[in-house]
């Protein structure tokens, strides 16, 4: 019922409520207000900008959750497989390429798919794997062997995570600087970051933050896109 249409009886029936049991509430209210205040106070004042950002990030989502989210965004299912692969030859449930895999160490091939620059067209997968995490194979990485799908996928965001670090600090800047600015209305935030690098890689990243460059992938999904999705998560690095 709307309170605004009470009866006047009813509003007289209130008026004989005991003085003693209106000041509980309010009580509870000025305590509750307290403790919200110091809350607010206590995050707020941290002066490290990444740490700030990470505790509001709990609030949306956990690391597992925003790992959940990326992958449903990627694959385009409620509930991304281990073993898909699209027209494009990215594999698993963070779709991950051939380019990435060669970095973190799991595979090597002469000549990779590197999004259209020096590579070939596509992701073929003819090159051979490395044995770490003990696989030794495209079905054994896609049948998330030894779970090897999620180990890469945090290896991947520290990486890119490290490597924005030291492109900024060359030029004489910090990640910690760029927390909380935006670039064409998009807040930047540390999850926000990583996504943002699992779409366009490091590069990507630190043209965007030093110089408001926006890049797409081969579908013309805007960097600035898994910035916005992505953000106020807790960031897994």
């Amino acid at each position: 019922m709307n309170p605004f249409s009470r009866t006047q009886t009813a509003h007289l029936k209130i008026d004989r409520i005991p003085v003693t049991a209106m000041i509980l509430p309010s009580l509870l209210t000025a305590l509750f207000l307290t403790c919200e205040a110091s809350y607010a106070y206590s995050t707020f004042s941290i002066t490290n900008n990444t740490t700030k950002n990470n505790l509001v990030a709990q609030n949306r989502g956990s690391c597992d959750q925003f790992l959940q989210a990326l992958a449903i965004r990627e694959t385009g299912q409620q509930s991304p497989p281990y073993d898909i692969e699209n027209t494009l030859g990215f594999i698993g449930k963070y779709q991950f390429g051939e380019s990435l895999l060669i970095e973190l160490g799991y595979y090597q091939v002469e000549n990779p798919y590197n999004g259209g620059g020096n590579g070939v067209d596509k992701n073929y997968w003819l090159g051979t794997w490395t044995g770490k995490n003990e696989i030794n194979s495209k079905e054994e990485f896609m049948q998330n062997k030894n779970n090897v799908q999620e180990t890469a996928i945090r290896e991947a965001f520290r990486l890119n995570w490290d490597r924005i670090s030291q492109t900024l600090q060359g030029n004489g800047r910090s990640i910690e600087e760029f927390i909380g600015q935006e670039r064409q209305g998009v807040r930047i935030t540390p999850s926000g970051i990583l996504a943002a690098a699992h779409l366009r890689g490091e590069t990507g990243v630190t043209n965007l933050l030093l110089n408001d460059e926006v890049s797409t992938d081969e579908n013309g999904t805007s960097i600035l896109d898994y910035l916005r999705e992505f953000a106020d998560y807790e960031s897994c690095v």
